[in-house]
């Protein structure tokens, strides 16, 4: 399912995706939804090293988003607010973590990764709805590292080229399985900046498209009786 007046918008590190968010959403009358750069207390820590504070750090992040969304899917259910534009939805929590485990350093384990998706089954896939449209600013990694320089936050010095190639490529695939699954996708490219009546005139354009939402659940685990580690050893009984 989706929720009608639910936006998102995703993107490279940098690529302008706050800014876009905040324009956007006082163009539709919606609430604005943001990353909590500041409010991340592994942020900067995951910057200086990743291996140590990956996994925990994509944990803190789907916990945060998982609570963020059902507050304002609620809202909007309500009908309290009209909609909102979010910056980076709680689906793309899943880009970061398979990158980080495909990196040839392992960045995340593949016995955390497994970890990892097993909580975002439970979390995510069960109740969880998609956007109504979901809005992908596309840009070269160049541009995007110009942006992330010129804004000058200082945990962001310590991220290469090459994580935002990867990033970049997994954004791709990204974006493709959630037009698989049926999610309306607007991709725009941001190597320089639209007006936003002109996003607005294709948000509006776009919103109208049909659509056919699927569920996707990964398989169910068996119930232990495939592992005989599980299994209880055999007890001989006396017999009298």
């Amino acid at each position: 399912m989706f929720a009608e007046g639910y936006i998102g918008i995703a993107g490279l590190i940098g690529v302008g995706k706050s800014t876009l968010t905040m324009e956007l959403a006082k163009a539709l009358n919606f609430e604005p939804v943001l990353e909590e750069v500041g409010g991340n207390p592994y942020l900067e820590n995951f910057y200086g090293d990743m291996k140590k504070y990956g996994t925990i750090m994509q944990v803190w992040l789907l916990n945060h988003r998982f609570r963020q969304h059902r507050e304002f899917v609620s809202r909007i259910s309500l009908g309290k607010i009209r909609g909102v534009v979010q910056d980076r939805t709680i689906w793309e929590d899943t880009i970061f973590a398979r990158m980080l485990n495909q990196h040839p350093d392992k960045i995340i384990s593949d016995m955390d990764y497994n970890t990892y998706l097993d909580l975002f089954d439970n979390m995510v896939l069960r109740e969880l709805v998609f956007p109504q449209l979901l809005i992908f600013l596309d840009c070269r990694v160049e541009t995007s590292i110009e942006r992330i320089n010129s804004r000058g936050r200082n945990m962001e010095k310590a991220i290469e080229a090459d994580y935002l190639k990867s990033l970049q490529e997994n954004y791709y695939q990204f974006i493709d399985e959630m037009e698989a699954a049926g999610v309306r996708i607007l991709r725009l490219n941001w190597e320089n900046f639209q007006p936003i009546s002109e996003v607005v005139r294709l948000v509006n354009e776009y919103s109208l498209k049909p659509s056919n939402f699927t569920k996707w659940v990964r398989p169910l685990r068996k119930m232990g009786m495939d592992n005989k580690a599980n299994l209880p050893n055999k007890i001989t009984v006396a017999k009298h």
